[in-house]
């Protein structure tokens, strides 16, 4: 009898226990479809500019990046160097040496711009060659010595004042394309003072144009050819006892002739104190001599009137 009473309560148990397993199966699955709808939503909201600013970052960085690159590309300025060079050598033939580098420079598709030979038989050499044949010449030259006595380089980089010249010519010829135009026009509509005004002034940034055009022109040629100055001393072993250059017959002739002036000398001064002395002397010892003879017959009186 107990049992069948109660039979009813577990059921309402059993039933409750169902209800509550279906709530909570329902909010299990609500919440599981929300948490998508949420993370679309997010997904669909627009981006902030302040989360936008590292992409913009990132593509300003890309584009300082692609320039960079883009200026390695570009050639760079070509340096212009002007080479000098002075080196010192002695040799046992000063003449040979100097014909053995008068041949070189030929070689080297330079010139000779100076040459001389001393007394004694030193002498000196001054050599144009291209600069890229610069150290083989000097190579070559150390070959031809005994010894080198001493040698120095130097280099000067003359790429800046060249870049400023380029510089100022452009500019100077587009203002004097501007004065050529305004020069035509001034001639059709405009007066004399004017035409001549700007003639004036055309004529002037022509001359500044032929001046900077002479100075490129230089550093240009300094700059493909450079230029070697060479010492050549004669080896003391290579001497002749006597000097190369005595001359008995010339010393005697000297000799003769400084003799010939010396008396020539004496002439003229015999010559001049006649002329010019005599006269004076006379004008000097007449009236000297008179005093003496009245000093004389004035005292001779004296002693007559005393006797």
């Amino acid at each position: 009898m107990k049992n069948k009473k109660m039979a009813p309560f577990q059921k309402i148990g059993f039933l409750c226990m169902i209800i509550i397993w279906a709530s909570l199966a329902v909010a299990c699955g609500a919440a599981k479809s929300e948490a998508p709808k949420l993370v679309n939503e997010q997904a669909a909201k627009p981006v902030p500019a302040a989360t936008q600013a590292p992409a913009a970052g990132q593509a300003d960085e890309k584009k300082a990046d692609d320039q960079s690159i883009a200026l390695k590309k570009q050639t760079p300025q070509a340096r212009i160097i002007i080479y000098t060079g002075n080196i010192a050598l002695v040799v046992k033939d000063v003449s040979a040496t100097i014909n053995l580098i008068t041949d070189l420079a030929n070689k080297k598709e330079g010139y000779v711009s100076a040459s001389n030979i001393y007394q004694y038989g030193n002498g000196t050499i001054t050599i144009r060659v291209p600069a890229t044949q610069y150290q083989a010449t000097l190579t070559e030259l150390r070959a031809m010595a005994v010894r080198v006595d001493h040698e120095s380089s130097n280099t000067q980089d003359v790429t800046e004042e060249y870049v400023d010249l380029e510089a100022r010519l452009k500019n100077l010829e587009t203002a004097e394309l501007a004065l050529q135009k305004l020069l035509d026009e001034r001639q059709r509509v405009g007066s004399t003072s004017d035409i001549l005004d700007v003639y004036r002034e055309l004529t002037n940034i022509r001359g500044q144009i032929e001046q900077i055009e002479g100075r490129m022109r230089f550093l240009n040629n300094q700059a493909a050819l450079s230029t070697i100055t060479v010492d050549l001393w004669l080896n003391v072993l290579s001497k002749p006892v006597s000097a190369p250059t005595w001359q008995p017959l010339e010393v005697a002739q000297e000799a003769l002739q400084m003799l010939v002036s010396i008396l020539q000398n004496v002439v003229n001064g015999l010559i001049w104190g006649t002329v010019c002395g005599l006269p004076l002397i006379l004008l000097v010892a007449v009236p000297f001599g008179f005093v003496i003879w009245r000093f004389r017959r004035w005292k001779k009186a004296q002693s007559e009137l005393k006797n």
